[in-house]
């Protein structure tokens, strides 16, 4: 019996036909292509919004800010946060690019950006 090239897993795939050596060439072929700096520039980015969006303060946060514009006090009130507690969320949710703060005199607003991340919350909790 010959040795095969690929692990012992493949080696069983392939004699019972479920994949051929070519699908598994082009597996590494895609993969490959995930490997270069663009793409791993987008994986990243995708990585910051999906931990962003991993905690149920921030899909709150999120949801709320869907409807309208807030102050950041009207999200603690809502919410029941102290005000550390949800500039903290705030903060990630701003670094991942899904809200925008703006100032006005001594009041923070917050709206949320990211229509596509919005449109998938709402399905998810729907």
């Amino acid at each position: 019996m010959s040795k095969s090239k690929y692990a012992g897993s493949l080696d069983r795939l392939i004699e019972q036909g479920i994949c051929t050596p070519s699908d598994i060439q082009q597996a590494r072929v895609e993969a490959e292509k995930l490997e270069s700096p663009e793409q791993t520039a987008k994986i990243r980015q995708a990585e910051r919004l999906m931990g962003a969006i991993g905690d149920s303060n921030r899909i709150k946060i999120l949801l709320l800010l869907s409807k309208r514009e807030m102050c950041v006090c009207e999200l603690e009130s809502a919410l029941g946060m102290t005000q550390p507690t949800a500039s903290h969320h705030l903060g990630i949710l701003e670094l991942a690019g899904l809200v925008e703060r703006r100032k006005r005199g001594r009041w923070v607003f917050y709206k949320a950006l990211d229509s596509v991340t919005l449109e998938l919350l709402r399905k998810l909790v729907a």
